[in-house]
């Protein structure tokens, strides 16, 4: 069966060929409003949204989204669809409140309508977003919900994303042999269907566990690799995670102005993309570093630390 210019697009999306999808996206936007073709004009700008938000434009994207009329009353998915995208976006800028707001309107449309993969969008933002407020109670809730939605026939990128955040939760709270298999388990879909930019996500999330588990070797490997394709696809946010999980492992080899020299290429980027979690997390560790620098001199020599001339470098050198 042939797929129509959007549902290519938004595949070309979810695979992570952001060029193709832009492409077809920035041709097909006017074709589609020539043709009065209003839920496929909304598709199209929908994935012209969501490059401008992986190339790290996330207020262009949600500007771009409030400067056009909503959707008309009777197209429920659009309208839906539409805070799914308000909403996210306002969560990835800090204004956390609005999005879940947002969110859990689409929500009620989506659950109403039966809406089924709509609902699997809902839950990963909510999800994505719980993560980054550090509940990730709910954040483990929403994902298991995207799970279920997945077995119910959401296809591969639910059932990969669901497998994915459910250990980047276990992940993040140090939990890396209980967060590997849900992982790899998603890597492996990732891999089947060829989605370079979320294989690249969940090397990040592996390289994490492995680290925490004393491999720094495979750690460092596997950032290096996502770093690479993400810098390729111009996906600045997770570029900058990259960078800073870098950084990491020379934090941890007690290389430090080399894990500084990531952390602040990290923190240009976090600045440039205005993400606030990121400039604060990036922040704190170039802080860290130094600390470590300065607690490594006042050990070797204890005289400096009560003020034999040792002039402290600040971490804003």
């Amino acid at each position: 069966m042939e797929h129509s210019r959007d549902e290519v697009a938004r595949e070309l999306m979810r695979l992570g060929d952001l060029d193709g999808a832009s492409k077809i996206a920035e041709a097909e936007i006017q074709r589609a409003s020539d043709r009065g073709n209003a839920t496929e004009l909304w598709r199209l700008r929908f994935v012209r949204a969501q490059v401008l938000e992986a190339h790290g434009h996330v207020e262009e994207a949600l500007k771009y989204l409030e400067s056009v009329a909503p959707p008309a009353a009777e197209d429920l998915e659009s309208r839906a669809n539409l805070k799914v995208h308000l909403g996210f976006y306002s969560g990835l800028l800090g204004r956390c409140e609005l999005a879940h707001r947002l969110l859990g309107e689409a929500e009620v449309v989506a659950c109403g309508a039966g809406l089924l993969k709509l609902q699997g969008d809902v839950y990963l933002a909510r999800g994505f977003i719980f993560f980054r407020q550090r509940d990730y109670v709910a954040s483990d809730q929403m994902f298991r919900s995207v799970l279920t939605i997945a077995e119910q026939g959401g296809g591969w990128y639910f059932r990969g994303h669901a497998l994915w955040g459910i250990g980047k939760n276990l992940m993040i709270q140090g939990q890396y042999g209980d967060a590997l298999p849900w992982l790899e388990e998603s890597l492996g879909i990732f891999e089947k269907v060829g989605a370079r930019l979320s294989i690249a996500t969940v090397w990040g999330e592996l390289g994490v566990c492995y680290l925490g588990r004393g491999d720094d070797e495979k750690a460092l490997d596997l950032f290096q690799r996502a770093a690479n394709v993400e810098s390729e696809s111009r996906s600045v946010h997770n570029y900058q995670v990259s960078l800073a999980s870098i950084g990491n492992v020379y934090l941890q080899r007690r290389d430090y102005f080399t894990a500084i020299s990531y952390y602040r290429q990290a923190l240009a980027l976090a600045r440039e993309i205005k993400d606030p979690i990121s400039i604060k997390k990036w922040t704190y560790n170039i802080n860290l570093a130094y600390a470590r620098i300065r607690f490594s001199v006042d050990q070797l020599n204890p005289g400096i630390a009560r003020g034999q001339g040792y002039g402290v470098v600040g971490a804003d050198s």
